[in-house]
């Protein structure tokens, strides 16, 4: 049974899992704990370099990923390339979610209310250097 490990700041919509399932081959989502997903969404911008601050989220996969499990990982830039950096270093499948982007635009006497409204597409593995 693999899993599919999820770094992301969202919610994950039945859409994507269902994709997870069928495309990545994947029996379950694991997301990261409360206070681990509350993290993942504040990378300090101050910092210098983000290594020090992913190391929690590392230290939660090292502990909890197994051979044939996927990592999906979407966020702030620097800790995205960590965890694909780490993922890479151990074998380990990373991947992140695609989307099409619908817009609805309203105009009224007040202005112009854009609505943006994404759409998942599909699980991409990131790309080889």
């Amino acid at each position: 049974m693999s899993k599919l490990f999820v770094l992301t700041n969202h919610t994950v919509t039945a859409e994507q899992q269902t994709d997870a399932m069928k495309t990545l081959g994947v029996d379950s989502l694991v997301d990261l704990p409360p206070t681990l997903k509350q993290e993942w969404g504040r990378v300090p911008p101050e910092l210098d370099s983000v290594s020090g601050y992913v190391a929690p989220f590392l230290d939660w996969l090292a502990v909890n990923v197994a051979d044939g499990d996927v990592v999906w990982v979407q966020g702030e830039w620097g800790a995205t390339v960590c965890v694909l950096d780490w993922c890479r270093v151990r074998g380990v499948r990373c991947v992140y979610a695609t989307t099409k982007r619908e817009a609805t635009e309203v105009h009224s006497a007040a202005g112009v209310q854009m609505t943006h409204v994404f759409v998942h597409v599909r699980f991409r593995d990131f790309p080889l250097p």
